[in-house]
């Protein structure tokens, strides 16, 4: 089953495949970042920051550093999400985070 991510206010705004899943996807199925580092840091498509996964939200960090990533991800295709999102986890640490901005497609 898909993992969805939300944002700050509970919205589902993206999902990855699987908790492994280097791919992040918008819920149309869009390739919109990954995950270059062995951790919860995402980058977009052009290696900037995107944001970061705290529990089940995609969120940008307030202390963010500006760690970029040179490496290009493999093609992933389209994502195909499963399932539902479930209601979301409570988020209480607000004052440290900012919402994403999720690119849209056309």
């Amino acid at each position: 089953m898909s993992v969805y991510l939300y944002d700050m206010a509970g919205t589902a705004i993206a999902f990855r495949r699987s908790w492994t899943d280097q791919h992040l996807f918008d819920l149309d199925g869009h390739r919109i970042g990954w995950f270059p580092w062995d951790d919860n840091d995402a980058v977009d498509l052009g290696g900037h920051y995107l944001g970061t996964v705290v529990d089940d939200r995609l969120v940008r960090r307030n202390d963010w550093c500006g760690r970029v990533c040179s490496a290009s991800p493999t093609d992933s295709g389209r994502g195909e999400r499963t399932g539902t999102p479930p209601t979301p986890h409570h988020f209480p640490n607000r004052f440290a985070y900012e919402d994403v901005m999720v690119p849209h497609h056309a």
